[in-house]
């Protein structure tokens, strides 16, 4: 192989491998960016989704407790009906799916539950051994939400209970309750995309999920929830925030978590890697195709720079075999070497050209002194034993 061909196949290789590690780097690099850039979007997404949860219960928790303060003006011992009126002029600005009072003395309720039927007392129900009753009376007297929520059949949504305590005189008289669906804050929540397959979804302290795109996963346990609380609690809290990954139904996520006290929820936003992968496969093969088109062009370009920096070889290689075959006696000249450069095949060449001048020479004088010899021999043949060799050759050996 030319030396011209082998010094670029000899540089391409470190350079293959250069481009190699280097794109290795790089696809790594935008992987790692890919997955922060999208673990920022989910807690925009969460924060969106934080701010429209407060804004979603705010004003029914508002209200909760104003109603309290009507209830508590009231006698409500002796003005049963008046507790019913109340209820039933406040229901329809409530934003509730039901409305109600639980009074502290006998647990006995007063209840709304839609627009078409009146206000009514829920015969044989003792409030005061439900959870939303005990939550409140443990809530500080402020209005609160209630840990445990349940899935409503006439509402078909899953509901939550907003409680607050009715105080009179410093005193706990009973505690007024209203139940809210949660299929419009579902909708409205699922609505908050950033990417194809971004969704949220909340769990609460038992592990089922209160909130998820699939409804049938509702109010359900799901052994995800231990693999993504386990994520979780080695993750590090960042501003309010922790990020996981996790398998679901075959499928590798990685979601932005953050606790919702108010609700005691864990709150998450997800998306499936292929968000990023179909953009990071674009990019690999953009970088293939770069690394490919790059090499071709800096190895044709090498491969000329070469050619041509090595292309005095070619005079050396020629006048160095006129040289050997002056020597050798194949032939009675040699051209110089015409290279005229200042580099180390500049100084090759005019070294070769002054042993051409030497050869030529050395070679001249051998020719005559044999030429001499010949003639000095014949001379002596002829009987003339005087002659002899006069001319000095270049050769020792002669």
């Amino acid at each position: 192989m030319k030396l011209t061909n082998k010094i670029p196949l000899l540089v391409s290789i470190p350079l293959i491998l250069s481009f190699i590690f280097l794109g290795v780097i790089n696809y790594n690099t935008s992987k790692t960016d890919a997955i922060e850039y999208t673990n920022i979007g989910k807690q925009k997404t969460l924060e969106a989704t934080m701010l429209y949860i407060d804004s979603y219960f705010s004003g029914k928790m508002n209200f909760a407790s104003k109603f309290s303060e009507i209830i508590s003006s009231l006698d409500i011992n002796q003005d049963e009906d008046m507790i019913l009126r109340r209820i039933e002029i406040s229901y329809p600005q409530s934003g509730l799916n039901a409305l109600y009072f639980a009074r502290a003395s006998d647990g006995k309720t007063y209840y709304k539950g839609d627009a078409k039927t009146k206000a009514d007392v829920i015969s044989g129900l003792d409030a005061r051994t439900r959870g939303w009753y005990k939550e409140a009376l443990n809530n500080n007297n402020k209005v609160g939400l209630s840990d445990d929520i349940y899935y409503d059949e006439r509402l078909h949504t899953v509901v939550a209970t907003i409680f607050v305590p009715v105080i009179k005189n410093g005193k706990i008289i009973g505690v007024v309750g209203g139940d809210l669906g949660l299929n419009t804050l579902k909708e409205n929540i699922l609505k908050l995309k950033y990417s194809p397959t971004n969704a949220i979804f909340a769990y609460d302290k038992h592990g089922l999920f209160t909130i998820h795109a699939n409804k049938q996963y509702e109010l359900k346990k799901n052994p995800v929830i231990d693999v993504i609380k386990q994520e979780l609690s080695k993750a590090k809290d960042i501003n309010g925030f922790k990020f996981a990954t996790y398998e679901f139904e075959g499928v590798n996520k990685n979601a932005v978590c953050t606790s919702y006290s108010r609700l005691n929820w864990v709150i998450c936003s997800t998306n499936e890697n292929k968000d990023f992968d179909e953009n990071l496969n674009d990019l690999l093969k953009q970088n293939i195709i770069l690394f490919v088109l790059s090499l071709i062009i800096i190895l044709a370009i090498l491969y000329v720079l070469i050619k041509y920096s090595l292309n005095p070889i070619e005079k050396i290689r020629k006048g160095l075999r006129e040289v050997f075959a002056l020597i050798n006696h194949e032939r009675d000249n040699a051209s110089k070497i015409d290279l005229n450069t200042t580099d180390e095949f500049g100084e090759m060449a005019k070294a070769i050209n002054e042993n051409i001048e030497k050869t030529i020479k050395a070679v001249r004088i051998d020719n005559e002194v044999v030429e001499q010899s010949i003639q000095t021999a014949h001379t002596i043949e002829s009987g003339d034993l005087t002659a002899r060799i006069t001319l000095n050759p270049a050769n020792p050996q002669l």
